[in-house]
């Protein structure tokens, strides 16, 4: 309900209630604009350096995907996808974000998929990934290439002592 329609039903605001609504609303938008991406400069500390950024770059350059295929799933909309990931990196990683590009029998490219497998991929060894769902596709993809695009150092070592 608007303010016009609150005073043609006879209510009464009073100064004190408006100038807590303002206070309210003030910082409503306050907050808003704030929490908006994009908006005012990041914190120092979010920027990578480019120390991070090389690192992360060896990191994903390190795994490869050494078998793929995919099948329809679902009501035949679905992407199902079959991998084998090798990590031939030292350091262990988790968490490897997928981006595949879809053509159609022309070779344009008609679509994207992205995904982020959850868990562990041990240094030096392979992980085969089975029946992963990569969400719903264009009907006309014939084709597909997937590719790596990010990953996550772990702290720890996977069933590993130190």
């Amino acid at each position: 309900m608007t303010l016009v329609e609150c005073k043609a039903r006879g209510f009464k605001f009073s100064t004190r209630v408006l100038a807590r609504l303002a206070v309210l609303i003030g910082i409503a938008v306050v907050g808003m604009a704030h929490s908006a991406p994009g908006t005012g400069a990041a914190p120092a500390s979010s920027a990578p350096t480019s120390k991070q950024v090389d690192q992360q770059a060896q990191v994903v350059a390190a795994l490869q995907i050494t078998e793929m295929d995919w099948h329809k799933g679902g009501f035949n909309n679905m992407m199902l996808l079959n991998l084998i990931v090798q990590n031939g990196g030292k350091r262990d990683v988790k968490d490897i974000n997928v981006v595949c590009n879809h053509s159609s029998n022309s070779e344009t490219k008609i679509d994207s998929n992205s995904a982020t497998i959850y868990g562990p991929f041990p240094a030096g060894k392979s992980k085969s990934i089975r029946g992963y769902d990569m969400g719903v596709f264009h009907d006309q993809a014939k084709e597909t290439k997937c590719s790596i695009v990010h990953a996550t150092l772990t702290t720890k070592r996977w069933g590993r002592a130190r």
